[in-house]
C-alpha cells in the first residue's frame, strides 16, 4: 500500500466482497481478483461534479453494495448537484438492478441533492438497452447520454 492510500473497507470472506481503497481524489472498488470494477473521481469536486464508473463485470450484489455504502456517503459529504455515470467500459448488462435503482437509489440521490446526471454510453448492446429501461424509470432530475467523458462534463458545466 501506497503512501497516499486509505483502505475504507476491507474485503471479508463473503464471495463478492471487495475492498475500498482511497488513493488521492481517486477511490476504487476492488474485487478478490485484485481488479477494479467501479470508482469514483473526485478531482471535479470542486465544479460541484461527482464522476464515477464501471469497469468490467460487477454483479448486482456488488453494484447495490457500492452505491448504497461509499458511493451514497461521499456523495452527501460533497454535496453534489451533479454527477457522471461512466459505463463506457462496463461489460454485462443491469437491467436486473434498475427497478432498484429507479425506486430506491436515485430518489436517495435526489433527495441528497441531484440535479443532473451525465452517462456516457458503452459499446455494448446489452448495457446501453439497460441504459434505455433505465433512463424511462427514473425522475427528479436530468438525465442525458453522451459519446465521451468530455462531452459529459462540458454539458454538466453549463447545466
Amino acid at each position: 500500500m501506497g503512501a497516499n492510500e486509505t483502505i475504507l473497507k476491507e474485503a471479508t470472506a463473503v464471495k463478492d466482497d471487495y475492498k475500498v481503497v482511497q488513493k488521492g481524489d481517486l477511490v476504487e472498488s476492488i474485487n478478490k481478483m485484485n481488479q477494479v470494477f467501479h470508482y469514483i473521481d473526485l478531482s471535479y469536486a470542486k465544479e460541484g461534479i461527482m464522476v464515477h464508473g464501471w469497469l468490467g463485470y460487477r454483479s448486482n450484489e456488488q453494484l447495490k453494495s457500492v452505491l448504497d455504502g461509499h458511493f451514497v456517503k461521499i456523495y452527501g459529504q460533497y454535496k453534489f448537484k451533479n454527477m457522471v455515470i461512466e459505463i463506457s467500459k462496463m461489460s454485462g448488462a443491469f437491467t436486473e438492478v434498475n427497478d432498484w435503482m429507479a425506486s430506491y437509489f436515485m430518489p436517495k440521490l435526489v433527495s441528497l441533492g441531484l440535479r443532473n446526471s451525465a452517462v456516457v454510453l458503452p459499446a455494448n448492446i446489452f448495457s446501453q438497452l439497460a441504459v434505455d429501461d433505465w433512463n424511462k424509470k427514473v425522475s427528479g432530475f436530468t438525465t442525458r447520454n453522451f459519446g465521451s467523458l468530455n462531452d459529459a462534463l462540458n454539458w454538466l458545466r453549463k447545466a
